[in-house]
């Protein structure tokens, strides 16, 4: 797959974590918000996905049931 970014070719494997990986921010009021992306309750957590060496970019595919 092409970085849609830079264009250089991109390599597959996927970011390892421990039981769950959450994504932080900030809603347009300033709260704080977390969104469940993963969850596994027998160990580490992986998301798939590619990622560019050349500009430091990640597309990760996060599951629709993070359960």
């Amino acid at each position: 797959m092409k970085c849609p970014f830079c264009g250089e070719e991109m390599t597959e494997g996927y970011l390892e974590s421990g039981r769950v990986f959450t994504w932080k921010t900030k809603d347009v009021q300033g709260k704080k918000r977390e969104y469940l992306l993963a969850k596994s309750y027998m160990g580490g957590v992986r998301l798939q996905g590619m990622v560019c060496l050349n500009c430091r970019k990640l597309i990760l595919d996060i599951p629709e049931n993070p359960v």
